[in-house]
């Protein structure tokens, strides 16, 4: 018997994955969320793919998902963060104040939905 490797994530989900995986096997990460329950897409309007972040009671998992009406309409989430994979990028690497994530949000250069819920994604990025 050999073991089933774990499926391999792909594009915009697959970079989100190498940011967020180190958080399951980190105590205050696993501590501080383990009565939490979310799934928030993350969507980078300009690609293919998006991704849904989900923390189930202290684990953490991204699902690859087809960037489409049809499967976007059918997907049930928590939270949405909806911006140019550019901004997303920066976001990541650099990070963004609240301020000029706001002022985005204003100007309508990002789309939130769930913002209670999107500020446990402020957290997992602070860990």
């Amino acid at each position: 018997m050999s073991e089933e490797k774990p499926k391999r994530k792909k594009g915009f989900a697959g970079i989100l994955w190498k940011e967020v995986e180190p958080l399951n096997s980190n105590e205050k990460f696993k501590k501080e969320f383990a009565e939490t329950t979310v799934n928030v897409l993350i969507n980078p309007k300009d690609q293919k793919r998006a991704a849904l972040l989900k923390i189930y009671k202290g684990t953490i998992d991204v699902d690859d998902v087809k960037n489409d009406k049809e499967t976007l309409k059918s997907l049930k989430y928590d939270a949405l963060f909806e911006a140019s994979t550019e901004l997303f990028l920066k976001i990541f690497t650099e990070g963004l104040s609240t301020g000029a994530l706001l002022k985005k949000w204003i100007t309508r250069k990002i789309k939130l939905r769930g913002i209670r819920k999107l500020a446990i994604f402020g957290k997992l990025m602070a860990l």
